[in-house]
């Protein structure tokens, strides 16, 4: 055997004893947890599990020890009234789990998420993965699983469903598993939600009657959370009974539960005690350490001062060149953004005053040409239409205007102006009209917003009068937490891919909407109209 051979034989049989020994280290902490949690000690069991989750997680090699160490922290959890905790822990598992079809651990975690949402008051939730995880306990022949979920179902049904018929018959079953697994534990938990059905159904001398019978079987094996509950079920059945034991029965569940209490407490203070301790003796070392550093560093003192004093100055001086140009770049930025701001502004304004006022005054323009026409009634309508395009030139310049002089404009004032322009768009038409408005809060839009916001709803109710032959035209204007305008109409409708490629001012109903951050969403197909739905 070389060298090289021995080493890889070192390396190989170093591993394997360290994988042995964490093995090992898991398996005895998963011993100690159980001792912990036969003594009601749940603090301390779900320490010791957590201990054993932490050294798997290091290896983190054996997916199905993993997920069995999330189940175990879940369920003390459970145990400790954190149900929320213990259901994170029970996902991740079941994560686990699925992604590595680890189908040995699948029912028992899905019985303990369904237990989990019955506690928590969601009976559908927990239905469904109790029936779930009852399919594969029953193809298992899982006949301790079985009979523990049966009771759980019954639970269910006793305590949210009030369905006292599926109870009895759940219960029956938990308690025909339970034989078959000859578990008295079981039995005497079947025995359990039999107490509790015929307690809720009136018939007491039976509801403490099987209180007893589990009660007599959790003392004789020691479990101690076995005691507690049956003590505290059956005290419940007593009371109401008018059993004269009642008050000492309650009092044992108390003092049980009270000497659980104090044993979790007991065990927490040794352990805050023993940190304490540890801690003190890391603060007298660093104390220790501290007061050497400090000697040595008077030695070296003088050396050190006059370099300090030349970085110090140069640092002070670096500080105050950095300091005088962020003043500097602060202040050109400010200008610059107000001379953008002035930019964008006046762009703003000669695009709208070129798109709506630019367009009707070329029109008027053009149509004047032939005013001297001797055609009598072709200058009649070259004068009507001037006359309409002046009308519109006017009304573009006061809309312009609105905007500009307002620094915001509300919601109000927007859905007012449009509906005079809608209804003034279609009063010589037979199209039907309908607007709503629905403003709980009057939103002051800015007047950029605002303007863009009006054209677009222009142009779309343009498109609508020219094009849509529609019998119907929906306009509804929204002011909650958003602003949205709506605008349907049951005309021909139009191939939005075309319409993109061909026009209908959509390029400049979307260009508008970006420019102002305004989502736009558009629906379409031939004959079945328009919808087109604004959101600010």
């Amino acid at each position: 055997m070389n060298r090289i051979q021995a080493i890889f034989i070192f390396i190989f049989l170093t591993w394997l004893h360290c994988g042995i020994y964490s093995q090992a280290k898991t398996d005895n902490l998963y011993v100690q947890s159980k001792e912990f949690f036969n003594k009601g000690n749940y603090a301390e069991a779900l320490n010791c599990n957590i201990k054993a989750l932490k050294l798997i997680e290091k290896d983190n090699s054996n997916k199905g020890m993993l997920a069995h160490a999330n189940i175990q922290v879940a369920k003390m959890y459970y145990y400790l009234n954190e149900k929320r905790l213990a259901l994170n822990y029970f996902f991740v598992a079941k994560t686990i789990i699925e992604k590595h079809q680890i189908d040995s651990l699948k029912t028992n975690l899905l019985s303990n998420i369904g237990v989990i949402y019955t506690e928590l008051g969601k009976t559908d939730t927990a239905l469904v993965y109790l029936n779930e995880s009852k399919l594969g306990m029953y193809n298992i022949q899982d006949y301790t699983g079985l009979s523990r979920l049966c009771a759980v179902i019954a639970d269910l049904h006793l305590n949210h469903t009030r369905n006292f018929e599926l109870a009895k018959k759940n219960i029956i079953e938990a308690e025909a598993y339970a034989n078959k697994a000859n578990d008295e534990s079981l039995i005497a938990f079947a025995n359990i939600k039999y107490s509790i059905y015929y307690r809720q159904i009136k018939q007491y001398p039976l509801a403490v009657e099987y209180a007893k019978k589990a009660l007599s079987v959790y003392q004789k094996n020691g479990r101690t959370d076995g005691i507690m509950y049956g003590l505290k079920v059956l005290a419940e059945s007593m009371a109401l009974n008018g059993n004269k034991e009642t008050k000492d029965t309650y009092t044992r569940y108390l003092n049980l539960k009270d000497s659980v209490f104090k044993a979790e407490t007991a065990n927490k203070m040794a352990d805050y005690k023993t940190k304490y301790e540890t801690e003190k003796k890391e603060t007298e070392n660093r104390l220790l350490q501290q007061d050497n550093l400090l000697k040595q560093s008077k030695i070296d003192e003088r050396n050190k001062t006059i370099i300090a004093l030349v970085i110090g100055i140069l640092l002070i001086v670096f500080i105050v060149i950095w300091r005088i140009n962020i003043i500097n770049l602060k202040k050109k930025q400010k200008e610059l953004e107000a001379a953008q701001a002035i930019q964008k502004e006046k762009e703003r304004i000669s695009r709208d005053l070129h798109d709506n006022v630019g367009g009707q005054l070329s029109y008027v323009l053009y149509s004047l040409d032939g005013i001297n026409t001797d055609d009598k009634s072709k200058r009649t309508e070259i004068t009507g239409n001037v006359n309409e395009s002046v009308r519109n030139v006017i009304t573009n310049l006061r809309e312009t205007i609105w905007a500009i002089n307002d620094e915001a404009i509300s919601i109000n004032d927007f859905s007012d102006k449009l509906k005079v322009y809608v209804r003034s768009m279609f009063r010589n038409t037979e199209t039907k009209i309908s607007f709503t408005e629905n403003i709980l809060i009057d939103t002051q839009l800015n007047s950029l917003v605002g303007l863009n916001l009006y054209r677009i709803c222009q142009e779309i109710i343009n498109n609508a009068f020219k094009h849509s032959k529609a019998t119907e035209l929906i306009v509804n204007i929204t002011s909650e937490d958003k602003v949205i305008v709506e605008i349907f109409d049951n005309g021909v409708g139009f191939d939005i891919e075309s319409v993109e490629k061909d026009g209908f001012g959509l390029a400049n109903i979307k260009s508008r909407a970006a420019e102002v951050g305004i989502t736009l969403e558009l629906e379409s197909k031939r004959n079945d109209g328009v919808k087109y739905k604004l959101l600010v």
